[in-house]
């Protein structure tokens, strides 16, 4: 009778616990937005973004390799040079922010409050590297 009455208040303790997550039973994947439970006008509208930065990542990407390029350059070099490698990795990093706010920016207009609380724990994935 004792064991039964620890497993109940053992159990009782432990959904207490998790009673304030909405999804506590939810098992999120990178990058997946079924969490945000997004209408169909929400959806087609972040399909749009999402299309549209894939464009603007392609982009970058291929700038970000050709800086990559000059910091190799930089590094045979038998001088080391300072400023320019500090120019170039500011310059990649600037250029990846910048993308980074235009799309949180967009992201986070289409939301509702309920939605961006949900999507700012998984915020983390979508940050440009």
């Amino acid at each position: 009778m004792k064991i039964l009455k620890i497993f109940l208040l053992l159990s009782s303790l432990f959904l207490f616990v998790n009673a304030d997550d909405d999804n506590h039973w939810y098992r999120h994947t990178y990058k997946n937005l079924d969490y945000l439970e997004l209408n169909n006008e929400q959806t087609v509208k972040m399909k749009e973004i999402l299309i549209d930065f894939k464009k603007q990542y392609k982009e970058f990407y291929e700038f970000k390799e050709k800086q990559e390029d000059r910091i190799r350059d930089i590094l045979r070099n038998d001088i080391f040079n300072e400023k320019e490698y500090l120019t170039i990795l500011n310059e990649i990093k600037s250029k990846a922010s910048l993308l980074e706010v235009q799309k949180m920016n967009n992201i986070h207009n289409i939301l509702n409050e309920k939605q961006r609380k949900k999507f700012s724990k998984y915020f983390k994935e979508w940050e440009v590297e």
